[in-house]
């Protein structure tokens, strides 16, 4: 999991494809550094069937969707009156660096599975295995979910890393749910920045339709 870490922190950003399964999916760039306050996000989400696109930079969320026409809001994941801050509450850590950070202490077991090819890359395929009562409550993670791990089997992650330590594929599983994670574009350039002249919900209340 150290090297995981190292390895993503040292490249510093990527592109990242999220299929989760019925819930929906994203797909994103990503600019990583070690201070989680610094980490910058463009994606595009789909939350059962509803396409939002988010902009995180320097702690603030920005939230674009189809009813909003041009306009941006900066949502607030505290505010109960936020029609977007619940489901970006639920998102977790969007870092794969934290991620593995995150479940580190948890881990109960590291098997190596084997030389695999993914879109030509080589890998080497692992399956780490987490005890879901020892992860942090900061993970990212909902507890009342991992109360629904079968704590014999444990919470099983499955990593394809290439010759530098880089993830190139991740996927795991919860209470039914499958999550499967693609990773290109390691290293690559992405200019995120916050959309200018967003609002928050409640001057969008407040504005002319």
């Amino acid at each position: 999991m150290d090297r995981i870490v190292a390895a993503s922190l040292d490249e510093g950003s990527v592109h990242l494809v999220m299929d989760m399964g019925t819930a929906g999916g994203m797909e994103a760039d990503l600019v990583l550094t070690e201070n989680e306050a610094d980490l910058a996000v463009d994606m595009i989400v789909d939350f059962d069937g509803d396409e939002m696109k988010i902009v995180l930079v320097k702690e603030k969320w920005y939230v674009h969707s189809a009813d909003l026409g041009d306009r941006w809001i900066v949502s607030d994941p505290d505010d109960p009156d936020d029609p977007f801050g619940a489901a970006i509450s639920e998102m977790g850590s969007l870092n794969p660096a934290s991620q593995a950070e995150d479940i580190k202490p948890a881990v109960t077991d590291v098997k190596k599975i084997g030389e695999e090819k993914l879109a030509g890359t080589s890998t080497t395929h692992y399956e780490v295995t987490v005890d879901p009562e020892k992860v942090p409550e900061d993970a990212g993670i909902d507890p009342e979910i991992l109360k629904k791990v079968d704590l014999e089997d444990g919470l099983v992650y499955d990593y394809w890393l290439d010759a530098d330590d880089l993830m190139q594929k991740v996927s795991f599983g919860i209470a039914g749910q499958s999550f499967e994670m693609i990773m290109t574009g390691w290293g690559e350039t992405y200019e995120i920045e916050a959309p200018k002249d967003a609002m928050t919900f409640a001057e969008l209340m407040q504005s002319p339709a």
